[in-house]
């Protein structure tokens, strides 16, 4: 095991230590003011619900306060019914406490409400006014929570939407990079790459889905955010990924130094155009606000292969959304091959191979088609509809 050594010092954990350690003495004061007998609950508590960012702090707070609640009304109701006596203590432990852990099949929070009834019980066992105790439970788990949540959202707070954007951000980018590589090698005599190239991709994506949903569900009850377009990036990443691993599959089924591809030219601007709108989806998506930066668009207009041959009749100018650059990109890759197959070009593939390309193409035109849906939906273009694909031509 590596040892850590000062550059693994971070400034953010940093910032978080000084933030933890103010939420505890801030809950110890207040607790104090309130002439909270078991103040230290409250600290407890604090450093309890402190987390790196604002989307779990507010989870953990909200995890650790409700569960206290519910802990806290079984515990009142167990004093009620049971009597003050080591054996009547011992039942209403026991019943409590297994109901608890029943229920967490349906809700987490119910350890913490174990806990909480333990306590209440225990602590309230010989004293006079044993509800008291358990509403003092409450105030002071409450105190300690409050405290966390105030010290998370006023000093330097982290937003976990802000992490999740950049995160998702390099992901586009490092999916269009490996897009560019798998169709540069399926062109290469059909070179294949390692068969652990997407891992990384792979293992994001359920991290993905758990940080969104903290953002949808915790954070955005604290901050204004405009959520679609950090779900559509998720969305692109995922599914983008899926389409890549049936190319990678594809490629290393091939025969190394197999064919060269007459429409190169064309699947290579496909390629091209669609990895140029992934970089153009992270970079309009970086940021809370999701703002469009001035000039996002220009490397994506200048895409190879949208503009006709020497020779051949102009076609129509495409518009400048990346969807209509797609669709433009897919037509004249799907021109080509039909015009190549009525030509018998492809009768110099013996079958293996030409359901080998097929796959390939079939899959890098699949991830075109779903980019350019989800690129229109960014845009707020409903029109574009992920699941109309016409596909491309037979065999």
């Amino acid at each position: 095991m590596r040892r850590p050594t000062l550059a693994d010092i971070s400034p953010a954990h940093i910032r978080h230590g000084i933030k933890t350690g103010i939420a505890a003495v801030l809950s110890l004061l207040l607790a104090d003011v309130l002439h909270i007998q078991y103040g230290y609950w409250a600290v407890i508590s604090a450093v309890i619900a402190m987390q790196m960012n604002v989307a779990e702090a507010i989870e953990m707070c909200l995890y650790r306060f409700i569960g206290t609640v519910m802990g806290a009304v079984m515990g009142v109701i167990a004093i009620m019914v049971f009597p003050d006596t080591p054996v009547g203590n011992g039942v209403s432990v026991f019943v409590t406490t297994g109901l608890c852990a029943f229920l967490t099949r349906w809700d987490p929070r119910y350890r913490m409400a174990a806990i909480t009834v333990s306590i209440v019980i225990l602590a309230s066992a010989g004293h006079a006014e044993r509800i008291d105790v358990g509403l003092f439970r409450v105030l002071e788990i409450a105190v300690g929570v409050g405290c966390a949540f105030v010290v998370t959202v006023t000093l330097w707070p982290v937003r976990a939407a802000v992490g999740l954007r950049r995160d998702l951000a390099a992901q586009a980018e490092n999916c269009a990079d490996h897009l560019t590589t798998l169709v540069d090698n399926f062109l290469a005599r059909q070179t294949h790459a390692p068969a652990n190239l997407l891992d990384h991709l792979a293992r994001a994506i359920p991290r993905n889905r758990e940080r969104l949903s903290k953002v949808r569900r915790h954070e955005s009850l604290i901050y204004f955010y405009d959520n679609q377009p950090l779900d559509t990036l998720s969305t692109t990443v995922e599914r983008t990924t899926d389409h890549l691993r049936t190319m990678l599959r594809s490629l290393n089924a091939c025969t190394p130094d197999g064919h060269d591809i007459i429409m190169a030219p064309e699947m290579r601007a496909l390629a091209e155009t669609v990895a140029r709108t992934l970089r153009y989806m992270a970079a309009t998506t970086t940021g809370v606000t999701g703002s469009r930066p001035a000039g996002a668009l220009a490397g994506l207009r200048s895409a190879p292969g949208l503009q006709p041959e020497s020779g051949q009749e102009a076609a129509p100018k495409p518009s400048e959304s990346p969807a209509a650059l797609l669709g433009a990109a897919m037509a004249r890759a799907d021109e080509r091959l039909l015009a190549l197959r009525e030509a018998g070009a492809t009768k110099r593939f013996d079958l293996a191979m030409l359901t080998q390309f097929y796959a390939f193409y079939y899959a890098l035109r699949q991830l075109a088609e779903d980019v350019k849906g989800l690129a229109a939906r960014m845009a707020g273009n409903e029109d574009h509809h992920l699941d109309a694909d016409t596909g491309p031509p037979t065999p």
